[in-house]
């Protein structure tokens, strides 16, 4: 039997009887959560919103709306033009190198569409997809109302020395993000909300899926919940596709899946003022990250005694302070644990 072809989230918008619609309205037609919709009205090209004196709520064009979710979820493709073998296992990396399309634009697809009558082929453990089957899903939508989309064939393949093969962390990557030893890892690794993630093995290595794991681990508060992050942390994130590579600016997708998980790459309005703010002293530095102030100083005898870098010490008329930028990075580096 045929597969039956389920509506778009065009489609299901485009009935509405609403010259203008809000985000709640958005979701309750389409199946997306009000969350989903707020963070796809911030991408580029969202229709702008439709202002009137009688309306306090946001609302868009709908038209406008049904048009932009045709052009930008899921575009047509002709799968025959798409290289590899259906046997293949892919990561969303893969996906997007294969389609011609952006990785921010493939990485929502399996939450987008998971309500739909019709969802993205399911991960497996290690977070790879049948290419098999991502291709049957793209050519099913290809058949749908909508402009159609340009595979571009990837140059010749090239195996990467650097990036990432599966979306997945291993104990050392979790070493990187939460700046613990390898001993403190295997401990935090049983906890059972994070034992019960683990997908496995690659060859001798324990993994867990990124996706999954990065959010418990902000939750938990070994990654801070916005400002600066490590080096060490950003090389991950970067390595995952999570963050652009240095230089760049983040993508519209990355800073709303990094919200989702737990983190304002933007920071606070609060953080912000007070990294701009002049040098502070160890009793501010206490009060602003909630610790004592002799956990300020143990933390920077412990660094000059372990041969490390520690932040520059400003002596006023006040006594010895630190500029606040510079601070918060020895602090995140040192601790690896949310302080704010």
């Amino acid at each position: 039997m045929p597969h039956s072809v389920a509506p778009t989230l065009a489609d299901r918008l485009a009935v509405v009887e609403l010259e203008t619609v809000s985000a709640a309205e958005i979701a309750t037609a389409t199946g997306l959560s009000v969350s989903t919709v707020r963070r796809l009205s911030k991408e580029p090209g969202w229709p702008g919103l439709v202002s009137t004196a009688e309306q306090r709520e946001q609302r868009f064009p709908r038209k406008a709306c049904v048009q932009w979710f045709r052009d930008n979820q899921a575009s047509r493709i002709d799968v025959t033009e798409l290289p590899g073998d259906d046997s293949d296992r892919v990561t969303i990396t893969e996906i997007a190198s294969r389609t011609g399309l952006k990785r921010g634009s493939v990485s929502p697809m399996p939450t987008l569409y998971e309500n739909s009558a019709d969802p993205f082929p399911a991960a497996d453990a290690l977070g790879t997809y049948s290419w098999g089957e991502v291709k049957q899903w793209l050519s099913r939508r290809s058949g749908r109302t909508g402009p159609r989309g340009t595979a571009v064939a990837p140059a010749p393949a090239e195996v990467p020395t650097a990036g990432p093969t599966l979306d997945v962390l291993t104990a050392a990557m979790i070493e990187q993000l939460t700046g613990r030893s390898k001993e403190a890892v295997k401990t935090l690794v049983r906890r059972p909300e994070i034992a019960g993630l683990s997908s496995g093995k690659v060859g001798r290595s324990r993994v867990w899926p990124a996706a999954d794991l990065l959010p418990v681990l902000w939750r938990l508060g070994y990654l801070p919940e916005s400002g600066p992050l490590s080096a060490e942390q950003t090389e991950v994130l970067i390595e995952l596709g999570y963050l652009p590579a240095a230089g760049q600016e983040v993508s519209v997708e990355q800073e709303a899946v990094l919200r989702e998980f737990g983190y304002n790459p933007r920071g606070t309005a609060e953080q912000r003022a007070w990294m701009a703010g002049p040098p502070r002293s160890a009793t501010e530095l206490a009060a602003y990250y909630r610790v004592t102030i002799s956990a300020i100083s143990h933390r920077l005898s412990r660094a000059v005694a372990a041969g490390g870098t520690v932040p520059s010490a400003i002596d006023t008329e006040n006594g010895t302070q630190y500029d606040p930028k510079e601070f918060d990075e020895f602090w995140r580096r040192t601790s690896g644990t949310r302080t704010r």
